[in-house]
């Protein structure tokens, strides 16, 4: 009885797989040419972080082309790792703030803000930025306005610990005109972009002065 009943169990469950075997079948028909769409998941709710087709200078126009440069520099201005390395970098002569920045304001960032975010990095802290609104610049007026947040995160690890939050304002004289900068060997600039130069530093912008709000 027992090799009879392990018969008919036997049969069950090859039925069993079977019926299972016709429905997916009939779920996923390969011969009917079935197409597989790939999507791209969204990083971010905010559009503009979006995966998307890359946009033109001219696209976007002056106004936003000069707001991404704006909030570039502002980030290479305040932006602390927990990285010698990082700060070692940043201070040398051919740096993206160096080349974004006339001599007088590098050397002004150098000696008071570099400093300030290199004992951030000998403390292990971190430091982001944000530029809180869009810049402007007042009808008849020199310097562009722009606001700006730190967040600053100065114990590593510590997760007791509130980062610091503090707002400024800084006024820049900025030199800007659309399109990439002249006087230099095109074969030059592909190069530097191959190396890992940062795209920012070859088009038409540069900082005369900054005076902090």
């Amino acid at each position: 009885m027992k090799k009879v009943f392990m018969f008919l169990v036997g049969l069950l469950l090859l039925g069993a797989t079977g019926m299972a075997v016709y429905f997916a079948g009939g779920i996923f028909d390969a011969g009917r040419g079935q197409n597989v769409f790939p999507f791209f998941f969204q990083p971010n709710n905010l559009s503009e972080r979006r995966v998307g087709v890359p946009q033109t200078a001219e696209y976007m126009g002056e106004s936003q082309f000069l707001n991404l440069l704006v909030d570039k520099y502002v980030s290479e201005y305040f932006y602390a790792a927990p990285d010698s390395e990082n700060i070692a970098r940043r201070t040398g002569a051919n740096s993206v703030l160096a080349r974004m920045s006339s001599a007088t304001v590098f050397d002004e960032w150098f000696a008071n803000e570099g400093q300030n975010i290199q004992k951030l990095a000998e403390n292990k802290s971190m430091r982001i930025v944000h530029v809180i609104d869009k810049i402007y610049q007042p009808n008849g007026g020199k310097y562009w306005i722009v606001n700006y947040e730190l967040i600053t995160w100065e114990k590593p690890n510590d997760f007791n610990t509130l980062p610091v939050v503090t707002r400024g304002t800084m006024y820049m004289d900025i030199t800007f005109s659309m399109g990439m900068r002249t006087g230099v060997d095109m074969e030059t600039l592909h190069e530097y972009l191959e190396d890992g130069g940062d795209p920012a530093t070859v088009f038409n912008f540069r900082v005369n002065r900054i005076i902090q709000g």
